[in-house]
């Protein structure tokens, strides 16, 4: 704004200067204009002499204004800043005017000039003075350092041109001029220098005004370039110059929040050469210059440094992702893996936080695998099962080294409000038409993430939280609603990841009967909720059902033979099972006969049927515990069970769905069947 009105007040002086020598050259071949003969009528016979004092004002205030800004650019930073406002055009030709202005005025004084000259002096002194205000304005702008470096900015993005940057070759590669990039990397080390000394001086708007420059030059460059370019002598030095503006940054304790300002500019520049190069050479420096910064951080507390240098490595992974550039995926995932493994051998509550952001940009890295086989119909399975093993291998390795409260925060990153298994079915929402072989990679991608969860739950499995059992039901309902694949392959995934959950359920029970403890109260809920979507989904077709059923009184019956006379606790963890199984068969009779198509749950209650004590309270008791089903928690109201609230089904109305399809009408269907399995 500033910079506008000097140079409006620049073209207003010269207009004042034009409009006075045309009317003399008028008045001179005979035309005269009316509006302005009073100026020329009585002229006063000393002007010139008058004017010297007003030059000579004049004349000081440009030596001072000068002499401020030089010193101003020199001391602060750096002298070649100086050079650069004496660069400017409009600053360099107000000077210019002004001194012409004051050789005229001496001139007139010395030879006694009259009319019409007198019209021409006052008319030079009306625009001197409009050319002291231009003065003014253009130093209160120059005056800040941050809009120095916004014109060497302007300038060097005008400069950056494909004809600028290739010399002509008889062989038509693009080969690089290395007189001009080394001009461009010189321009670039003067903003680069610049930062570095505002983060010694806490200049901020200055710092955030060197890196945004950088940032652009950068876009531009690229934009100039070629995809193929192998010779980047400019991006490498740039890359150089980045570590010793990090470097500055981490120098001292009071400069640490500079470091969130340094790592996101890394990091735009870093997903700006992915998108922009074949070749992912460039992009590696600046990852791994990331990967750094994120070590240098860990010493500072007062920094979101880490936090941000993992997000953008996951920007430039997903970037490379969506290109199909996997040899800069794998150099990505290599330095988020040496990250993770930071984070997950301590037992901090910081380095928790930061792996959860860590397996966060995982999840969005197979998210995008999933849209890119969606999308073009191809997705490197290798890959995918690479990303899936090291981010299972960074999961358990934290799960066995941190408390339980950190390992809450671990699983609030894959199970919480938003969760794995949301990203892949926003993914899958995207695209829901594919064809037979596509649909067939997707199977195998959505195999592999059965594996994943195997792998996370089973490994270790006394160290699990609580939210594991969660996730199952999240996949599951993803699986159920949202693959699209025909329907032969969706029930594959789901009879795999029903066979890895009933592992996990036979694990968890058997880990409490050998060191005879409750079983965890939040699995028995998780169980209520998975099979309750089985019978939901599938209660159309009987056989599929009873193929998805029959495995849980099997492993009842396992456990019962195993451990049924091993002591109360145990006693107590079987009746639980046993009252899943109830409350299974009971929903299953809502819509076939259980007696027919689940026959060996039909007779593992009918065996292990036993009577309910009757209550010596006078209060009615809840209609779940009077007749033997799961109580004890808010799944199991009243009057039925209540599914559980998750961000993946509770704002579509499938939450009550579910639940008034289950209970039934006013629960009645739980009194039936226990009445049916009481009389067999």
């Amino acid at each position: 704004m500033v910079s506008r009105l000097a140079k409006d007040g620049y073209f207003s002086a010269i207009a004042v200067v034009l409009i006075a020598v045309v009317g003399v050259i008028l008045g001179e071949v005979g035309l005269v204009i009316e509006e302005l003969s009073w100026l020329v009528q009585n002229p006063s016979n000393d002007f010139f002499s008058s004017s010297m004092n007003l030059i000579l004002s004049i004349i000081s205030l440009v030596f001072v204004v000068v002499i401020f800004l030089i010193q101003n650019a020199n001391q602060e930073y750096s002298s070649r800043l100086s050079g650069v406002i004496f660069h400017n055009f409009y600053f360099l030709a107000i000077i210019v005017v002004i001194l012409i202005a004051s050789v005229f005025n001496i001139s007139g004084s010395y030879f006694d000039w009259g009319s019409p000259f007198t019209v021409i002096g006052y008319a030079f002194s009306i625009a001197t003075v409009l050319l002291v205000g231009s003065l003014i304005a253009f130093t209160g702008y120059f005056i800040n350092i941050a809009n120095i470096i916004e014109y060497i900015t302007r300038n060097i993005e005008e400069d950056i041109a494909t004809e600028q940057i290739y010399r002509p070759n008889y062989f038509g590669v693009p080969l690089q001029d290395e007189d001009y990039i080394g001009q461009l990397t010189s321009d670039t080390q003067l903003i680069v220098s610049t930062c570095i000394g505002a983060i010694e001086k806490n200049q901020r708007p200055v710092v955030d005004t060197c890196l945004s420059s950088l940032s652009r030059i950068v876009d531009k460059y690229l934009d100039q370039t070629s995809e193929r370019d192998v010779s980047e002598g400019f991006l490498q030095e740039l890359n150089d110059q980045f570590k010793f503006i990090g470097s500055a940054a981490f120098e001292d304790y009071s400069r640490q929040k500079y470091s969130e300002s340094v790592v996101e500019t890394i990091g735009d520049i870093g997903v700006a050469i992915t998108k922009n190069r074949e070749l992912g050479a460039q992009a590696s420096m600046w990852a791994d210059l990331l990967k750094d910064l994120f070590q240098d951080s860990l010493e500072f507390d007062r920094t979101a440094a880490a936090s941000l240098s993992i997000q953008k490595l996951g920007e430039m992974s997903v970037t490379a992702i969506e290109k199909g550039d996997s040899d800069s995926v794998r150099v990505f995932q290599g330095k988020l893996e040496t990250i993770s493994t930071i984070c997950s051998s301590g037992n901090h509550s910081y380095l928790a936080s930061l792996l959860q952001s860590l397996h966060g940009q995982y999840q969005k890295m197979y998210a995008a695998y999933i849209a890119a086989l969606l999308d073009i119909g191809f997705a490197p399975e290798y890959d995918v099962s690479s990303l899936l093993e090291v981010f299972a291998d960074s999961f358990n390795q934290a799960k066995s080294n941190y408390s339980y409260m950190n390992k809450q925060v671990l699983y609030a990153g894959l199970f919480g409000l938003n969760p794995f298994a949301g990203r892949i079915a926003q993914s899958l929402s995207e695209n829901q038409d594919s064809d037979p072989r596509t649909q067939r990679s997707l199977h195998d991608l959505l195999s592999q993430i059965v594996d994943f969860l195997r792998d996370i739950s089973l490994t270790n499995s006394e160290e699990n939280h609580s939210d594991i059992y969660k996730g199952f039901t999240q996949f599951l309902f993803v699986f159920e609603t949202g693959v699209p694949v025909e329907d032969e392959m969706k029930l594959d995934l789901i009879t795999d990841l029903n066979e890895t959950w009933i592992e996990l359920i036979e694990t968890t029970y058997i880990d409490a009967f050998e060191s005879s403890e409750n079983v965890d109260s939040e699995l028995n809920q998780r169980i209520s909720d998975f099979t309750a979507f089985l019978i939901y989904f599938h209660r159309d077709d009987p056989e599929v059902l009873a193929e998805l059923i029959e495995p849980y009184p099997e492993l009842y019956q396992e456990l019962s033979e195993e451990y049924s006379s091993s002591g109360d606790i145990n006693e107590r963890n079987l009746k639980k099972m046993y009252k899943q199984l109830k409350m299974t068969g009971a929903w299953i009779n809502q819509y076939h006969d259980p007696e027919s198509i689940t026959p060996e749950l039909w007779n593992v209650l009918v065996d292990d049927f036993y009577e309910i004590p009757e209550s010596r309270s006078r209060i009615p008791r809840p209609l779940m515990e009077e007749y033997g089903y799961p109580t004890g928690s808010r799944t199991y109201a009243r009057d039925g069970w209540w599914l559980r609230p998750d961000n993946l089904w509770s704002y579509t109305g499938f939450q009550d769905e579910i639940t008034e399809s289950l209970n039934g009408e006013d629960g009645s269907n739980y009194v039936e069947f226990h009445e049916r399995l009481e009389d067999s």
